[in-house]
């Protein structure tokens, strides 16, 4: 992948949409004095799909029984201690700016090197070997603005992250808060705050949801995918032994 093919599908990810739509426009004009298309039919209302989306959320996931009061209000301190305010955007932040830091620290070569060979053209000349070259410092060599503009992009995305959170998290925490308050009893709650109130809770608290956006968590997610295609036959096989049963009508 050389660099002239990395600019080109830069270029590509904004030119065709533009390009495209310009290229419908022209198709689809209408020569003058041809008859008027029919009106298209008016764009749903955002809100009106938003409220119907609520409903179905409300629906699916119908609120619990209300916790008993004073359970809820031991939940309710312990889920503070262990999603402080900031929490996900601390834990989204944190993923992204190690994420776009690796990105760049890798080379067309560690590109190039997690898709298959493309066999050369017979009689073609042979391929330059990808550079090797970290892609922050080519960039940074194109664009001496290189790095400004990332530490921009960054700056953006945190004060997003931020944001999102501040809608959020209230709702998450109370949500979570029910949910303990209802499968804990109070001695129990009353053990989990203990032990968030100690050194180690606290860093625990502070650290849980970051901890799921750790790379080697990541990793053992997809780790687990070659395993898991393997059982897709199997599955596939019940799958169609249980249709076949309740087509039969004897499903039990």
């Amino acid at each position: 992948m050389s660099s002239k093919l990395l600019a080109l599908a830069a270029c590509a990810a904004f030119c065709v949409p533009t390009v495209s739509n310009a290229a419908t426009a022209t198709a689809t004009a209408k020569p003058k004095g041809a008859a008027a298309a029919p009106a298209k039919k008016a764009a749903p209302d955002p809100a009106e799909v938003m409220a119907s989306m609520m409903k179905i959320m409300d629906r699916m996931f119908p609120a619990g029984p209300e916790p008993e009061p004073a359970r809820l209000a031991l939940a309710r301190q312990a889920t503070m201690q262990m999603f402080p305010t900031g929490t996900y955007a601390k834990a989204m932040n944190g993923f992204i700016d190690r994420t776009v830091d690796h990105v760049l620290s890798m080379s067309e070569a560690d590109f190039a090197s997690m898709v298959p060979p493309t066999p050369p053209k017979k009689g073609a000349a042979p391929a330059k070997p990808p550079s090797t070259e970290p892609l922050r410092v080519k960039l940074s060599r194109d664009d001496p603005n290189f790095d400004a503009k990332v530490a921009a992009g960054k700056a953006f995305v945190q004060t997003t992250m931020v944001k999102v959170g501040d809608v959020t998290e209230p709702r998450f925490r109370e949500g979570m808060s029910r949910a303990l308050a209802r499968r804990f009893d109070a001695r129990q709650l009353a053990d989990i705050q203990a032990f968030l109130a100690t050194p180690t809770g606290a860093a625990y608290g502070r650290e849980m949801v970051g901890l799921w956006f750790e790379p080697d968590v990541i990793r053992g997610t997809f780790e687990a995918l070659p395993d898991l295609m393997k059982l897709m036959p199997d599955i596939a096989k019940s799958g169609a032994a249980l249709d076949a049963q309740m087509k039969g009508g004897s499903a039990k």
